[in-house]
Formats: C-alpha cells, sequence, structure tokens
C-alpha cells in the first residue's frame, strides 16, 4: 500500500510512538488527522509538520471522556473519511492493583480499550460502505503475556487484542482490514520512573518510539495482519498460552526485583503460609 496520500488518522498523536508515526508518515505523503488532547503540544506538532510541508490537521480529543470517542469521530469525517485509522493513545497503571483507586481503572480501561472500540463503531460503517480501511490497533506484549503491577493495564490490552481479533474476522471480505500490533518495552513518557528503572536493572530489550513507529508503518504498507516485536517476547507469549503455570514460576524472582527497585513491599503472606 502506497501511503502517499491516504488519508490516516492517529489518536494519542502527541504520544512518544504517535508522535514517530506522525512524523515518518508525513515524510511517506500521507493526510494526517493528528488527535491528543487539546495542547500546545498538539498545535506545534501539526505546525512542525505542515511547514515540512506535510498535509496535517490537529483535532484535539479527549478520549478518557466516554463522548470522546464520538465527538473525534464526528469532527473527523468533514475532514475526509480516513483510509488508515491508528489507535495509539494509550495510558499506563504501574503498581499493586490493591492500591489503584477506581478511577484510574475507568480512565485507563476506557483510554487503552474502550475509545478504540467506540470510534471503530463510529466510522465503521462509512468505512464498509466505501468498501475499504485499515484499523491498526497499537496494543502491547501485555496484551498476551499478563506482567504483576501492570494488572490493569494488562487487563485493557487483552480486552483490546481480542477485539482486534474478532473484529478481524467479523470483517473478512468487506475490504476492511485490521492490523493488531504488539510493542514491548518502549522508551516513551509513559514508560518514565519506575518502569525504566526496572528495565535498566533487568536488562529488558526495548526500543524507541521511531523503531516502533517504523514496523507499524512498514505492517501498514504490507497489509500485515499482526505485528509483534522481539523473538523472546514471542517465546514468552507461546509458552504463556499453552503451559501459564511456567511463565508464574519464571516470574517470582522478577516480581520481587521489581518491587524492590521500585520500593514497592512484598505482598503479605498469606494465612494458610504463615503457620500457627
Amino acid at each position: 500500500m502506497n501511503l502517499r496520500h491516504h488519508t490516516i488518522l492517529i489518536t494519542g498523536a502527541t504520544g512518544g510512538i504517535g508522535e514517530a508515526l506522525a512524523r515518518q508518515l508525513a515524510d511517506r505523503g500521507a493526510r494526517l488527522q493528528l488527535s491528543g488532547r487539546a495542547s500546545p503540544q498538539l498545535d506545534s506538532l501539526v505546525a512542525e509538520l505542515v511547514e515540512r510541508g506535510a498535509e496535517a490537521i490537529a483535532l484535539p480529543a479527549d478520549l478518557a471522556d466516554p463522548e470522546g470517542a464520538q465527538r473525534l469521530a464526528n469532527h473527523c469525517l468533514p475532514e475526509g473519511l480516513p483510509d488508515v485509522i491508528i489507535h495509539c493513545a494509550g495510558m499506563m497503571h504501574f503498581g499493586d492493583y490493591a492500591d489503584v483507586r477506581g478511577g484510574t481503572v475507568d480512565a485507563l480501561m476506557q483510554v487503552n480499550a474502550l475509545s478504540p472500540m467506540q470510534l471503530t463503531r463510529a466510522l465503521l460503517p462509512a468505512l464498509q460502505r466505501r468498501g475499504s480501511g485499515r484499523l491498526v490497533f497499537v496494543g502491547s506484549v501485555f496484551g498476551s503475556l499478563a506482567f504483576p503491577l501492570y494488572a490493569t493495564y494488562s487487563a485493557s490490552k487483552f480486552a483490546l487484542r481480542g477485539f482486534a481479533q474478532a473484529l478481524r474476522r467479523e470483517l473478512d471480505g468487506s475490504g476492511v482490514d485490521v492490523t493488531y500490533v504488539a510493542p514491548r518495552f518502549t522508551d516513551t513518557r509513559l514508560n518514565q520512573g519506575a518502569p525504566a528503572q526496572i528495565a535498566e536493572h533487568t536488562k529488558m530489550a526495548r526500543d524507541t518510539p521511531e523503531q516502533v513507529a517504523a514496523a507499524i508503518v512498514v505492517a501498514i504498507e504490507q497489509g500485515r495482519r499482526y505485528r509483534w516485536f522481539g523473538w523472546a517476547e514471542r517465546l514468552f507469549m507461546t509458552v504463556n498460552s499453552l503451559w501459564p503455570s511456567l511463565i508464574d514460576k519464571a516470574l517470582r524472582k522478577q516480581t520481587r526485583q521489581m518491587r524492590a527497585i521500585a520500593g514497592i513491599p512484598p505482598t503479605a503472606p498469606s494465612l494458610s503460609s504463615r503457620g500457627t
């Protein structure tokens, strides 16, 4: 697929991967609809791309708002039905699930899982009438490998992966295709602080936003249905799907290390393990 003159909507355009995608797609001559929360950063990105000769507009939207996805669809359609929609907006929570606030759970699930579903629902009928389009869902390796201290984030990405897979099968033969992308640890603002310290200490494989964006662009150009990152991560995901108890054991030591690095107290032993 030659992306020149194709209209591409990117949510989360002011995030690390979203910004990198915007710049790389602009270099390929795509017409960009860039969405993020209304901010000087979004306006600055659009101004930068326009100055470089790209076609780009800002479509501010708060996808943490349950009505945000529909509002975004209402704003983007008059600008032209996108040929490609990249669901890149994301929210992260790291820490014990027992300590997470209910509002954080709601917001994270809304941004990571519900808003892509809502935006897809709003735009899909028009895509089907046209008979062409590509929906790109940026998930995570944690959407196949549930990770301790990332319970809510993992749950949201599992939901997104399931939705993308079911939708791909449902749309078979319609001309509307689905791509699911599962990055591993990426050096973005979402992963600053304790997650970055843990990645450094454990020598976790890491990618830059530019590397992830480049792989996503190639996946779109080649019409790929899936794009996974890292052979070791893919191996762990496969083992986890077949023998999850092996991964349980493999992660015990790493979980203790993660808690120690992040300053999170160890979990209290259960009553049955304390003895009498």
